[in-house]
């Protein structure tokens, strides 16, 4: 008999959530489909993994409160690195747009947008085989082979963009230990200071999403499994990385009119456009026009809404239009407005026979994703916490649905942070923003259920037999952990 079986039973999940996402990881990059968890929540970002968005992530930042910090991560389920199976996970480049959309009116549209558009130098030989032939300890050392770099952006509402910063270069994808026994130095010398206080730093990390594996099978299924108090928590994605785009800028740049006292809310979202034509005109007097692939705002909301995941979801349905539509046009889209009043997953629940679901229309459920906690708008927390309603430049006549990530940028930072947050007393977790250490699937499960207007449905995720999640994130910038590398 073992002398530690709990440590013994940690292993085998660790082994058995990297089995899971090497699984997964293949099945997405290299044969464009997977089934791997909320990281692929449409068809058409399977197909696309640089344009799919993981999670978002909009926070006060821990180290300096006067600073708010956005993160976008991409391309799910990257493998670690090693040594004779290099791998190489760059930003899309050829004029592609991964962009960060701000919102402070409450009407859906971009006040500000942050614009990355990425070029690489390739000297490989034929443009193939390992970007790095030696140890890589400097991002300027001739034994680095594949180099990117980004432009960003600063796009106010109508008015022209400034360009903060030019060629700022990336911080590679980490090949191995042994090629980069120093990660965190090339991520350093990737990280960019910005004009009028702020950083950037486009990078791989280590996955950082906390979830319980158990809460997908009620979003799809209705249940979690035959004994649900005795299956693990073990999140297979604490196994693998991603890529990252990390922002830190002063709370008074993202704030309507830079007054954070009047206008604490921001509503925040991501996109990725590639450069496309129409091909019904001349294309010779067309301009360069860009078509819109991916999008994120509020963390799985496709489960939420519609129970489904890219596997089991049809090509061009309200998955892959969610995608491809601007916030703006939600409040246009009737089939997207009676998804957020009636959500399926429930309904799935309560055909289970695991929980009662809520009576319909779900007004709170339309707050949460579209409109942010109020006391006026269908929430039911009681109080006003992130809705654009508050910001008193906005005008309330123009406030509009949108599916939008809010964050009151004037909560203050939490002395003892509750990782369920705001459904457990912690104002400044999800989803008031969202921190990389906030576990969203348990609140977004209970909320669903009716929580906090009806009875807590927490008793539907007892303590699990164990609970494997990524490594916690740091509690200074650039706050992701480095990615995971074999020798």
């Amino acid at each position: 008999m073992p002398r530690h079986p709990a440590r013994r039973a940690r292993r085998l999940a660790f082994a058995a959530a990297t089995a899971l996402l090497t699984t997964a990881a293949m099945a997405g990059p290299y044969l464009g489909t997977s089934q791997a968890g909320g990281h692929f929540d449409a068809p058409g970002v399977i197909a696309d993994p640089q344009a799919n968005f993981t999670d978002i992530y909009a926070f006060s930042s821990p180290d300096n409160p006067d600073m708010a910090t956005i993160i976008a991560d991409v391309q799910p389920t990257q493998l670690p690195g090693s040594t004779p199976a290099p791998v190489n996970y760059p930003f899309a480049t050829g004029g592609a747009r991964y962009e960060i959309h701000l919102d402070g009116r409450g009407t859906g549209g971009s006040d500000i947008t942050y614009r990355w558009t990425f070029r690489t130098e390739d000297r490989r030989l034929f443009g193939a085989g390992p970007i790095a032939v030696g140890p890589v300890r400097s991002l300027n050392d001739s034994t680095l082979l594949f180099r990117q770099y980004y432009t960003l952006e600063r796009i106010r509402a109508g008015q022209a963009p400034e360009v903060l910063v030019r060629d700022a270069p990336v911080a590679p994808t980490q090949q191995s230990s042994g090629l980069m026994p120093d990660y965190r130095t090339l991520r350093d010398q990737a990280t960019t200071a910005l004009p009028g206080g702020g950083r950037s730093v486009a990078a791989q990390t280590a996955e950082s999403f906390q979830a319980d594996s158990r809460v997908f099978g009620y979003f799809i299924l209705g249940t979690a499994g035959p004994v649900p108090g005795y299956l693990p928590a073990a999140n297979p994605l604490a196994a693998v990385n991603v890529s990252s785009l990390i922002l830190q800028v002063p709370k008074s740049e993202l704030a309507l009119k830079g007054d954070v006292s009047r206008n604490p809310v921001v509503g925040v979202w991501a996109t990725m456009s590639r450069p496309g034509a129409d091909l019904t005109k001349d294309l010779r007097a067309q301009d360069a026009s860009y078509r819109q692939v991916g999008r994120l705002g509020n963390p799985h909301i496709m489960f939420a809404l519609w129970g489904t995941f890219g596997g089991i979801a049809t090509p061009g349905g309200p998955e892959d239009r969610f995608n491809g539509r601007p916030a703006d046009q939600d409040q246009h889209d009737q089939a997207f407005l009676d998804s957020a009043l009636d959500p399926a997953p429930p309904h799935k629940i309560a055909a289970a026979g695991n929980f009662p679901a809520p009576p319909t229309p779900r007004a709170d459920i339309r707050a949460l994703f579209l409109g942010g906690i109020g006391k006026n708008n269908g929430a039911k927390f009681g109080f006003d916490l992130n809705t654009q309603a508050m910001n008193a430049d906005a005008d309330p006549g123009a406030l509009a649905w949108a599916d939008e990530l809010r964050l009151n940028l004037g909560t203050p930072v939490s002395a003892n942070p509750n990782r369920f947050g705001v459904l457990d007393g912690d104002l400044q977790g999800y989803p008031n923003g969202r921190r990389p250490n906030d576990m969203i699937d348990n609140s977004l499960l209970r909320m669903l259920e009716g929580e906090p207007g009806g009875p807590s449905a927490a008793g539907l995720l007892p303590s699990p037999l164990f609970d494997l999640q990524p490594k916690p994130a740091t509690d200074s910038f650039p706050y992701l952990n480095l990615p995971h590398a074999l020798p």
